[in-house]
This record gives C-alpha cells, structure tokens and sequence, in this order.
C-alpha cells in the first residue's frame, strides 16, 4: 500500500475503462469532499460508474465520528476488497476520516488497500491514479467547486463547504485528529460555486463546516460569516441558503441580523450545545453555562423571532450524575427546541475523554438517551401542531420514500437527508425542485402531511 505522501509509485496498472465505483460514508461534508474529488477524476478522463462490480478503481471515503462510523468504514473496505480478490477490480483506495485519523497504521490495519489518501490530500487522487496507470502528467486548472454532474445530491440542491477543520479543544471530539485545525475558503471562491450552482437551477444550499460561525477568522476576518452571507444573499440567486453546525459562543448580532434582514438566508440555525451543565460544559472544554445557554436561546429568539432552533446534546458524559442529566432535561423542556438530535457518549481512542473519570455505564447512556429524546419529541409534536391549517412553502423532494403514492418535501424548518422529518404532500403535482405553497392537515413528532395549494383534494 502507498500512502498518498509517496512521490515514488511503484505499482503500475494499465488502466483499461477507467472506471471509478465510490461509496461515500459519513456527514455532508464528507459528501462535498467526494464530489470534488468525483469533479477532479471525471476533469482528467475517469468515468464514475454506478455498479461497483464494472469498476477497474474503487474509492471508499471514510468516517471515524464514532466507534460505529470507523467499523462501518472497515466493514467497507473489507466488503469491496472481495471485488479485487475475484479480479472485478484493479485498484482499492480508501480516503477521508478514517484514513487520516490512523495515517501511520492503515498499512498494517488493512493491507488491502493499494492506498490511504488522507482529507489533506484528497486533491492529489486524480493526480496519483494517472501515475499509477503510467500516464503522463499535464498541468490542469485548479477545480474550484464539484462540476454539475459530479454532485451527488438531486440536482436541485447542494451542500458547500465553506471551511476545513476545527480549532475548538473539545474533549470528546475526533474531528481535529482527522482534519486538523480550520482552513477557510477564499470568498470569492465560494461565491463562484454558489453562483455556478444558481445558474444549475438549484433551490437550496446548505452552508457546512465543522464551525459555521468561526468562518474567516484564519483569513483575518472578525465576522467573516456574516460578511459572506450578506455577499451569498445578494450575489448568489438561490432561493434557500441554509447554515449548519454553529458555535453557542460565536453567534453574533450580527449573524442574527444577517438572517432577519436577508431573502435568502433561512431563518434556520442549528447550534449543538451538547451539554448545559456547567461542570460537564467544563469537563467537555466548551464554554457555557445554563445561564448563558439561557441567555443564548431568548436573544436568538428574540433577534429573529420566527427562527427554527435546531441542537444536538450528548448525555452520559463521564462525570455526568443524576444530578446533571436533571438540569440537561429541564433545559431542553424550557427552551423547547424545534428539532433535538441526542447522542450518548461514545468513547473515542485518542480524544482526552477517554481517559477521564466517572466513565458513564452504556445502560445508563442509552437510558438516558431515549428519555431526552422522549421529551424532545413531545415537545416537537406540540410544536408541529400548531402549525395545522397553515399555508408554508415546500421544496419538493420527489416521490417519498415511506409511499411511492405521495410527494415528499420540505418546509424551510427542515434540513435534508432526513436530518428534521419530511412533508407528505398527499394530494400534488410539483416537480422536485419546485418550490409550492401546500396547506398543512396534520403533524407528527417529527413528519407533517399537506396538501398543495390549488390541487385537488383527494377524495376522502
């Protein structure tokens, strides 16, 4: 195996089709660095093709979020490396997460790959395949963004990465161990790709990075997000602009301006706070208190008052009581969140919570997982409630996956990929893409059901 450091490629394979099968695992933003590198293969000859089996080359990128994520990467690798046992495939390259978090072990770990592209280096595969295959180099443009038909989102809606890394120190987190500290885009060059997805007739993008709201600080820039974003909302032409991932401390006034005042700019936000006890905020390295996270909550509501609030909590941290898992519930009953994911406590080899005291049993996790996540969806369920009777507009997905009978969309409250529940459109007629005014008949916890306007109500 080579590693994508090694100038000297031994190996050489004639390279008959040219053909790429990928698996993607993991979050969005792994999803955007598979697109460029799909954009940067298909710039130099390479044909991405569905059916992993007709590939000469496979490429998994990988995830090491968590335990699970990292055996679902292995498992992966492991399952594709038949293909080139059976002579299906030439070329095994595993990339992302995984890959980058265990750089100096994957030779030994997994000798099945031919090799281990890091997230540093990802750039470099198009240019390591042509040398693999003896062809010679040629100076190419640099890709600035995914071409259309690298994309592997439908076509009427993106994600794009407006920052690489993480400089904050959380204890439990894996992320800097796999991507390093944060690296932001130049804005113009984000500008191009939101600009070059308008003119592809895209409705929504969803702004990522492992921290929004620090975006430009490594460029100089004090409040770059804002700063970009008003750029986006009156350069960019496209209808929906969605931010995920926010940090609680570095949401400024003027970010919440930013989306009062904006078209664009969804009045969305997800801000994981995972935690509001303060001796747990503390054992984490987050900043907080259930103050301040109080204090957080009333101005963001109170800046722009019909925002949708997303978080994620993480319980059974070590340390956490009874005690502290109490204050997380009442909090969570107070702020009443639109959309709560609650994740409990996986200990990660290699993150300073590893080793901490007070390790929290898995029985207990899990307990306390599915009681957070109870009340959350009965605070969701009265919340969706209210919105019955009510005309939204609705990003139509296409066919629901629940019913091939009904229209699945989204209301601008709900992130894609299943992230915040669906709309059921049950009697309508627009395409994925349209953007329609649909009456809401009845909720759930998590999914709504519609009708859109001006259509015909089924017959009951």
């Amino acid at each position: 195996m080579i590693a994508a450091g090694d100038r000297n490629v031994k190996k050489k394979i004639q390279w008959k089709e040219k053909t790429v099968g990928i698996v993607s695992l993991g979050c969005p933003k792994n999803a955007a660095d598979t697109e460029r590198m799909i954009s940067d293969l298909s710039g130099r000859g390479y044909t991405v093709v569905p059916d992993l089996e007709a590939a000469e080359i496979l490429l998994v990128n990988t995830c090491s979020f968590v335990t699970d994520a990292r055996k679902e990467s292995v498992d992966t690798i492991l399952e594709l490396s038949r293909y080139k046992e059976e002579g299906k495939a030439k070329y095994l390259v595993g990339a992302g997460c995984l890959v980058s978090r265990y750089r100096d072990q994957m030779g030994d770990l997994i000798p099945e790959m031919d090799l281990a592209l890091t997230t540093f280096d990802e750039g470099r595969l198009g240019e390591i395949l042509d040398e693999v295959g003896g062809i010679a180099p040629s100076v190419r443009p640099r890709l600035t963004f995914p071409l259309a038909e690298s994309r592997l989102t439908p076509p009427h809606r993106a994600y794009v990465k407006v920052s690489e890394g993480c400089d904050h120190p959380c204890t439990f987190c894996s992320i800097p161990l796999a991507r390093g500290g944060q690296v932001s885009r130049p804005p113009e060059e984000i500008l191009a790709e939101v600009r070059h997805l308008s003119s592809r007739g895209v409705k929504e993008i969803t702004l990522i990075a492992q921290d929004l709201t620090r975006y430009g600080h490594d460029l100089g820039q004090t409040d770059g997000l804002s700063a970009l974003l008003e750029r986006i909302d009156t350069e960019g032409g496209v209808p929906w602009v969605r931010l995920l991932y926010a940090y609680p401390t570095l949401v400024t006034e003027s970010l919440l301006r930013t989306i009062r005042e904006s078209r664009s700019i969804l009045p969305y936000l997800d801000i994981p706070l995972q935690h509001v006890d303060e001796g747990i905020l503390g054992a984490m390295k987050r900043p907080g208190s259930l103050d301040f996270m109080k204090r957080l909550v009333d101005r963001i509501r109170n800046a722009v008052p019909e925002i949708v609030l997303r978080t994620t909590f993480i319980v059974g941290f070590p340390g956490e009581g009874e005690k502290e898992f109490e204050t997380l519930l009442r909090f969570a009953e107070w702020a009443r969140f639109d959309h709560v994911g609650v994740f409990a406590f996986s200990r990660e080899e290699g993150t300073p919570s590893y080793d901490l005291p007070g390790q929290v049993p898995h029985r207990t996790r899990m307990r306390r997982r599915k009681d957070l996540m109870s009340l959350c969806a009965t605070i969701a369920q009265e919340k969706n409630r209210i919105l019955e009777g009510k005309t939204l507009p609705v990003l139509i997905e296409g066919l629901s996956e629940q019913s091939d009978l009904v229209l699945a969309g989204r209301i601008m409250g709900m992130a894609p990929d299943g992230i915040d529940g669906e709309v059921l459109i049950l009697s309508g007629q627009g395409r994925p893409g349209d953007i329609v005014d649909c009456r809401i008949v009845k909720t759930h916890a998590y999914d709504l059901e519609a009708w859109e306007v001006g259509v015909p109500e089924p017959a009951v």
